[in-house]
């Protein structure tokens, strides 16, 4: 069952993200805050406390957007674009960079899933972590220029010298970012190898490796296009099953995660207030970072805002306050400030990118008009008290837990939260039948989310009968 959920919201998730008004980076956030927090609640109904997994699943998933794969589809259908000319390749080389694109959309996720279930913190492990990964990107990166025939299909013709057209600067662009994601992602598990970490080694390679597999079958819907182009959007089947598989990689850590977390020695001691704020500056500097990352492209002044909404409150968590240096309310603060805000993201970027779409189908505006990060007065008007309500609310929050004294005041009532991810559910595949109005791959965004609520419900019964003994 957790298999189910996670699968099939993850293929409706992964299906919005491939959809006009989200882009690469900021609509992967979409699967990965959806995987977060399916992933704190089967922890949370377990007795386990996973409040920041959420937060950093979903923006380390998020970095794999921004690697491109489109003309991977062609080759494994025989086919290398020339600029006036289609020539022959082997469809085993489309295979094989579907692969290593794979490993690359997985490999960030993995990664900073694993640091993050890691109870390695010290400045020398993180130290290593950052460093080494970066040098062996950089000589993945002096490979593909020393050798680039090993990288791009045809080199032999001649067709990479002088200007490029546009399908040739393509390959040579997505073919070095992909892997020199891959090197990283090498150099990130060779970390975790010689660190014996066991959470971080495993997170990263049944994400990054097991993903080279699942996005690879997950493209063969494409063949489709051969046979009968016209019978359904086989790139959406493809994004369906990518998500789905990348739902069941999430859901089997998790399942390997959970047994193993009672084996896991807590460090000794109390935490000090400079150990805790080295561990917030290095969360808040990396939420920033990566939140301006991800919106830096297409809405950098919202994404700078939408960084200082992580990074501020993160920090003032960690301050001591009127009662005293109180470690463990400093941690959960913290840990409720990431999962706050790994909600309040998810809504935010649902209700930016679907106003896209949902003009077009009240008859706002033209689909023209909106041409994807186009922002039309009646868009804007849109989104407006969308994003009002959801800012305001998670002020609100933010306010109660910086300001608690209580640990227990963030405790979660079970059926209260169950209720609120049916709520949470449903909006999604709403957004979803919005944002893909009116193909008839709609159907299939209906019966995956049928599907989630479904395992959702006989999960929670699940875990009723247990609290019930």
């Amino acid at each position: 069952m957790p298999i189910v959920l996670l699968g099939s919201v993850g293929a409706i998730t992964w299906a919005i993200r491939g959809t006009d008004g989200w882009g690469g980076i900021d609509g992967t956030i979409l699967p990965g805050m959806s995987w977060g927090i399916l992933w704190w609640w089967l922890c949370f109904r377990r007795g386990i406390d996973a409040r920041g997994t959420p937060l950093w699943l979903g923006l380390g998933i998020a970095l794999g957007g921004e690697l491109g794969y489109g003309q991977y589809v062609a080759w494994i259908r025989g086919m290398f674009y020339l600029e006036d000319e289609i020539i022959s390749i082997s469809p085993w080389t489309g295979y094989l960079w579907f692969f290593i694109c794979g490993i690359g959309w997985g490999a960030p996720g993995g990664v900073l899933l694993g640091w993050a279930l890691s109870r390695k913190k010290s400045l020398a492990v993180w130290a290593a972590r950052l460093l080494i990964p970066a040098g062996v990107a950089y000589l993945g990166w002096l490979l593909v220029q020393w050798r680039p025939e090993w990288f791009f299909p045809h080199h032999e013709l001649g067709i990479y010298e002088g200007e490029l057209s546009r399908h040739q600067d393509r390959t040579v662009y997505t073919n070095t970012q992909n892997f020199v994601v891959v090197a990283w992602w090498l150099g990130a598990l060779m970390v975790a190898l010689f660190q014996r970490d066991r959470f971080a080694w495993m997170a990263m390679l049944l994400i990054g490796g097991g993903f080279g597999f699942g996005f690879t079958l997950a493209a063969l819907w494409c063949l489709g296009y051969s046979y009968a182009p016209d019978l359904i959007d086989w790139w959406k089947m493809w994004e369906l099953n990518s998500g789905f598989n990348l739902g069941l990689l999430y859901t089997l850590l998790l399942y390997w995660t959970i047994r193993q977390v009672d084996t896991e020695p807590e460090p000794e001691g109390s935490p000090t207030r400079s150990r805790l704020w080295f561990e917030s500056i290095g969360m808040a500097l990396g939420g920033f970072l990566l939140v301006y990352l991800m919106g830096a492209e297409f809405f950098a002044g919202t994404g700078f805002f939408l960084a200082l909404m992580v990074a501020i409150p993160i920090l003032l968590a960690t301050r001591s306050g009127k009662q005293g240096f109180n470690p463990d309310l400093i941690i959960d603060r913290r840990k409720e400030v990431a999962f706050t805000y790994a909600i309040f993201l998810l809504l935010f970027m649902l209700f930016w990118g679907v106003t896209s779409r949902l003009g077009v189908v009240l008859g706002l505006y033209d689909p023209s008009a909106v041409d994807q990060y186009a922002w039309p007065p009646a868009r804007i008007a849109l989104f407006v008290p969308f994003g009002i309500l959801v800012v305001g609310y998670t002020l609100v929050r933010y306010f109660k837990i910086l300001t608690s004294t209580d640990i227990s005041a963030n405790r979660t009532d079970p059926q209260r939260a169950a209720i609120l991810l049916v709520d949470l559910m449903t909006l999604i595949g709403i957004v979803g039948a919005i944002s893909i109005w009116p193909a008839k791959i709609g159907a299939c965004y209906a019966i995956f989310l049928f599907l989630a609520l479904f395992a959702f419900n006989r999960i929670n019964h699940r875990f009723n009968q247990v609290d019930q003994g």
